[in-house]
């Protein structure tokens, strides 16, 4: 065996034997135990820096010569910035150290006039367990704009954009717009309201119209040197501003009546009436609820109450204003000739209606109550057929005796009907 080998056997059994003494090994690890704890100490207290990014800065007016003096902030008042601060690793680096832990303000002790200031920004850190602190600020000012706030009224007018795709059909017209509003109260800065001249509400049309059509409109501030922005300013009102678009359709419309107070089982196509003039040259306005015209297209110029026809040769005078034409007055002619009549004595009965108090009827019945119908359905009808109720609506319950309008109403299905409207029952007020 060589001498070197002889050597490393022997090393061996050396570092063998060491390691089997507990004393040794005790040693060793409390050794190593203080090196790594020395590397661990040092690497945690070694001061670093680092960087927050978007850190809000709070700006309190609240509290301020600027709100003393009446002022408000306007425009831009969302700011951020980076802040970098110093500190040992082991604070910086933990994970409950977060932006919430710096608080950045910006001073706006220098505002007591309306103006744009660069208020001086400064950050502090707080709910941290070591020394921490702040370097370095990615910007040291806020430029904030102050102004009073003042309110003002414009009167408002409309701007309609025709755009390419707009049209409108043959045989249609349109009309004057009209605005769901006439007048818009704006609040914000008083330098930029003192630039305002008129306020305008403008709408695009870029489609065919048939129907009176309404636009939802932007509003636009108009000054001298063109347009102001209302990004800094609020409506009295926060309903949207619309342009209605008033469309008509021009021809020749057969006229019609409708009919209300019509019997539950008379038949609606059993009526033969005619309206002179049976026709009219008018525009139409379309859309948007307009019920000028029925079913058939024909211009309806009125309603007709089934208590005003009577068993002859019904001629009715309609008026209406309303309509786009030159004729006002229709006569409508309702020929009943056919129907029979017959008249009744009606009793009172009011054990359906809720009567004020201290209020008492004094009629027990109503006479010459005109029933008006077909031969056989009339003839079947007879005072238990119908009955009375006072209608005091409008009427004022003075003490004493009041003569009061009274309402016929039939208890069973028919086509018949009651005429006229004249019936009337005495009650008495305490």
């Amino acid at each position: 065996m060589s001498k070197n080998k002889i050597n490393s056997v022997k090393k061996s059994i050396s570092f063998s034997s060491l390691m089997s003494d507990n004393k040794f090994v005790f040693v060793l690890s409390l050794v190593i135990a203080v090196i790594c704890w020395t590397l661990v100490s040092m690497s945690q207290t070694t001061e670093i820096e680092r960087t927050f990014k978007d850190v809000p800065v709070n700006i309190n007016v609240d509290e301020s010569i600027a709100k003393n003096n009446g002022l408000e902030m306007f425009g831009n008042q969302t700011f951020s910035v980076d802040v970098t601060v110093n500190g040992f690793s082991y604070v910086l680096n933990d994970p409950a150290f977060t932006n919430e832990n710096i608080n950045v303000t910006a001073s706006c002790s220098s505002v007591t006039a309306a103006g744009t200031y660069d208020l001086p920004v400064s950050a502090t850190v707080s709910g941290v367990s070591g020394d921490v602190e702040v370097v370095k600020l990615s910007s040291n000012t806020v430029k904030v704009s102050f102004d009073e706030r003042v309110s003002k009224t414009f009167a408002l007018t409309e701007e309609i954009k025709e755009l390419e795709g707009y049209s409108l059909k043959q045989g249609f017209i349109r009309e004057n717009p009209r605005l769901s509003v006439d007048s818009l109260t704006l609040s914000g800065p008083a330098k930029e309201m003192g630039k305002i001249t008129a306020l305008k509400a403008v709408a695009e049309l870029d489609k065919e119209l048939t129907v009176t059509t309404n636009l939802e409109a932007e509003i636009v501030a108009e000054s001298a040197n063109g347009t102001v922005d209302l990004a800094n300013f609020t409506f009295e009102i926060t309903d949207p501003v619309y342009i209605t678009i008033p469309v008509s359709q021009v021809g020749t419309y057969e006229t019609a009546v409708d009919f209300i107070g019509m019997p539950q089982a008379y038949r609606t196509d059993g009526i033969e009436y005619n309206v002179y003039p049976s026709q009219v040259d008018l525009s139409v306005q379309t859309g948007v609820g307009e019920t000028v015209l029925d079913e058939s297209n024909k211009l309806l110029i009125g309603t007709i109450d089934f208590n005003k026809i009577n068993n002859v040769v019904n001629r009715i005078t309609v008026v209406n204003k309303d309509i786009a034409s030159d004729v006002k007055q229709f006569t409508v002619t309702i020929d009943m000739s056919s129907m029979s009549k017959r008249w009744l004595e009606i009793p009172v009965d009011v054990s359906s209606v809720n009567l004020p108090e201290g209020v008492k009827v004094l009629s027990e019945s109503v006479e010459s109550v005109q029933i008006v119908g077909p031969a056989s359905s009339v003839m079947g009808i007879d005072q238990t057929a119908a009955y009375a109720v006072p209608v005091l609506d409008g009427i004022e319950l003075t003490s004493g005796k009041h003569t009061v309008p009274a309402k016929i109403i039939l208890r069973t299905l028919t086509d018949s009907w009651i005429h006229g409207t004249s019936y009337t029952v005495e009650i008495e007020v305490e």
